[in-house]
């Protein structure tokens, strides 16, 4: 029975390194973060791109968003807390329900979700390359977004703020 014994031990002991589910560090953003992503995205805007079989024509850029930055933090918290990856929050919030819970006023949102791709550009290419997160890029009804990241998942949040119309 040594054997079991130490075989226990030994997964006590490295269970005891893996972060736990309310173990988890948001990346804060820096400044030039925020601004690298914010170039990266209004290049590919500029630029235009396929989305799967569908040319979408060149936009204008979008702007930072601090309170887009705030639901997508809520959500990438909830999803990393709660172990789930999906649009939809834990408790059912929408994308809508965290962008006004977060103060944003909005005539129209939308999100991008991703997990495991590493850095931002390479998050970036990825939702590039899936068709309905390239439109959500490429919509030229967004003109604000935001972006939070926790342990590599990554959410991207746009919007139309309805103040600008008002």
């Amino acid at each position: 029975m040594i054997v079991p014994k130490a075989a226990t031990t030994i997964a006590l002991v490295f269970a005891s390194f893996l972060p736990q589910k309310d173990q988890f560090k948001p990346a804060h953003l820096s400044s030039s973060e925020k601004r690298s992503m914010l170039e990266a995205v209004n290049r590919l805007r500029a630029k235009g791109c396929h989305c799967g079989r569908k040319y979408m024509p060149p936009v204008g850029p979008v702007r930072w968003n601090a309170n887009l930055e705030k639901a997508a933090l809520v959500h990438a918290s909830d999803m990393t807390r709660n172990n789930f990856f999906a649009h939809k929050g834990s408790n059912g919030s929408s994308i809508g329900d965290r962008a006004t819970k977060a103060g944003y006023h909005w005539m129209a949102v939308g999100e991008n979700i991703a997990e495991g791709y590493g850095s931002f550009e390479a998050t970036l290419l990825a939702w590039k390359d899936s068709p309905g997160h390239c439109r959500n890029l490429m919509n030229g009804g967004y003109d604000e977004m935001g972006i939070a990241e926790i342990n590599d998942l990554w959410v991207q949040d746009f919007g139309a703020s309805i103040e600008k119309y008002e």
